[in-house]
């Protein structure tokens, strides 16, 4: 299994930790589009193979499942946020719970909020992961459009047993910071992520619609 090197996802002048100062700056907003417009970020061609599972997948379902799910996703997406309300339940019951699949989500913040958000939904740790993701997108509206969103993940965090403090101390994790913001970067530069929710299925971009139906369809054809 491979697993992100500082090779792997950093760049010689070390434009990753600048763009995180940027995601946790209170004082600024700088959009992720815009730093991606800017070059920082800026898609190359796609590899001919697709992306792998590595070490520090956060991973749901047998991790030795025959099909493998590999989701690109912003915490503010609303794209997002309605695949995991309307199809992501159905996929988890018939083939993440059943051994028929596996689910991997990687991080493509696209704004400073998708960032803190993607903050604390690690800052739960491995086993709260998926339980807090699914919080954030069945709650997008409320935190998302809030007066101030960074205070509104908190409230959430507390509610998921993550005081202020600890939250304030993963956005000030660099380390944290960094791996989050690697995700994004090698999906976008290695694989060609340019919009979210992007699946990967069996190392193969879907483009087919995400309503269950049509996903079970397209699943059960790789069987």
């Amino acid at each position: 299994m491979k697993s992100y090197t500082n090779t792997t996802y950093s760049r010689k002048d070390r434009k990753l930790a600048v763009s995180r100062r940027h995601f946790v700056a209170s004082g600024t907003a700088l959009p992720f589009v815009a730093v991606a417009s800017a070059g920082l970020f800026a898609a190359r061609p796609a590899q001919a193979a697709g992306p792998e599972v590595v070490e520090t997948d956060h991973v749901l379902g047998d991790p030795n499942a025959p099909i493998t799910i590999i989701e690109y996703a912003s915490m503010t997406c609303p794209h997002c946020a309605t695949f995991h309300k309307d199809s992501f339940a159905d996929i988890k019951t018939n083939y993440l719970d059943t051994g028929k699949a596996k689910l991997v989500f990687r991080h493509f913040p696209f704004d400073r909020y998708a960032f803190q958000a993607s903050v604390l939904a690690e800052c739960a740790g491995p086993m709260k992961f998926f339980a807090v993701t699914d919080i954030l997108f069945e709650r997008q509206d409320e935190w998302s459009r809030a007066s101030n969103p960074t205070e509104a993940l908190t409230k959430i965090g507390k509610q998921v047993g993550i005081s202020q403090k600890k939250f304030e101390a993963c956005l000030a994790d660099e380390k944290l910071g960094e791996s989050i913001l690697s995700q994004r970067l090698v999906g976008s530069t290695e694989y060609n992520v340019t919009s979210t929710p992007t699946l990967f299925i069996e190392g193969e971009v879907y483009d087919g619609d995400r309503s269950f139906d049509v996903l079970d369809a397209h699943l059960k054809s790789l069987m």
